[in-house]
């Protein structure tokens, strides 16, 4: 199962590995440089999956932004039901 990501930041993201996501329907490709990955991070907020290099790239420069908490929360529900066997 998906783990839950703990950060700083207040961001809700679920590690990943590659039969996670290809039961999800996705092939391990990361939505930011475009290269496979077989593990990677799901980002709520951005409806996004990221390798490993730009989740930590990303997570250093984002900001939270509380006015945004009502989509993260349906895109994180959303994907934990799609994970739900």
């Amino acid at each position: 199962m998906a783990e839950i990501v703990k950060n700083k930041k207040g961001f809700k993201v679920m590690k990943m590995n590659l039969p996670e996501i290809n039961y999800i329907g996705g092939f391990g490709i990361c939505d930011w440089c475009g290269n496979t990955s077989t593990e990677g991070y799901y980002i709520a907020v951005l409806n996004q999956w990221y390798c490993p290099k730009c989740y930590n790239e990303w997570y250093l420069r984002a900001t939270y932004y509380p006015e945004d908490a009502v989509i993260e929360n349906r895109n994180f529900i959303n994907m934990q039901n799609l994970l739900e066997p």
